[in-house]
């Protein structure tokens, strides 16, 4: 029973994990074969992005370990596009700024040890900016889309290019401020726990069973966790 358990986990992890790879070699790919060339990587990379949680809800395989991964992969990816976005609109660069800025508000969060339940806002943001960025890379690598739009839809964008971009970006921006203020009005509001001395870690094996396990996520997937895997 267990070997089946975590032969669906690293499947499912593998998923994630590809994601997190494939971010780190779209810098590589695009100084090789240039911004058209990232199109086809990108989709496939959103798409595991949309399967990898709910296929582990569907095999009962969540766990500290896949969120953590997940949240990694997510941030790098977004960080990589957003640059290379910023290439080629510089107003992209607050985009870039404001997402650095959600990060290191839930990294200054954690280390605080203080629980922020999961925002409807920040996942609203995250799939707005998955369509917006796909959008304009569509719009960066037009001349191999072009053959596919209506004359009529392909005459529009041209004559509209600078305004869609600039109506993306806005949106990208407001979803942002709010993202930011939602978390902020939630760190405010949050529940309080005990502050703990984080004195010493707990063994690797007892680690490795909390960070895979799913009941043990389950149980305590609102604490922070970072004090489940301390000695306190």
């Amino acid at each position: 029973m267990k070997k089946k358990y975590y032969i669906k986990l690293v499947l499912v992890n593998l998923i994630t994990l590809s994601r997190l790879i494939g971010a780190l070699l779209m810098p590589l790919i695009y100084f090789k074969q240039g911004i058209e060339s990232l199109g086809f990587l990108i989709i496939i990379l959103f798409l595991t992005d949309m399967i990898d949680g709910k296929l582990s809800r569907l095999l009962k395989v969540e766990t500290f370990l896949g969120g953590l991964l997940d949240a990694v992969s997510d941030k790098l990816f977004a960080f990589v596009l957003l640059a290379i976005l910023t290439y080629y609109y510089p107003s992209m660069l607050i985009v870039l700024t404001l997402e650095f800025s959600i990060f290191v508000l839930n990294t200054l969060t954690f280390k605080d040890n203080k629980n922020i339940k999961s925002s409807k806002m920040g996942k609203v943001k995250t799939m707005v900016l998955d369509i917006a960025i796909s959008i304009l890379f569509i719009l960066l690598a037009k001349s191999i889309y072009v053959k596919y739009l209506p004359y009529t839809l392909n005459y529009l964008i041209d004559k509209n290019m600078n305004a869609i971009t600039y109506i993306l970006i806005g949106i990208m921006i407001g979803m942002q401020i709010l993202t930011i203020s939602d978390y902020r009005k939630k760190n405010i509001k949050e529940t309080s726990y005990e502050k703990v001395a984080l004195k010493e870690l707990l063994p690797l094996k007892i680690i490795f069973f909390r960070i895979t396990d799913r009941n043990f996520y389950i149980e305590n997937k609102d604490k922070k966790l970072k004090e489940l895997l301390y000695k306190k």
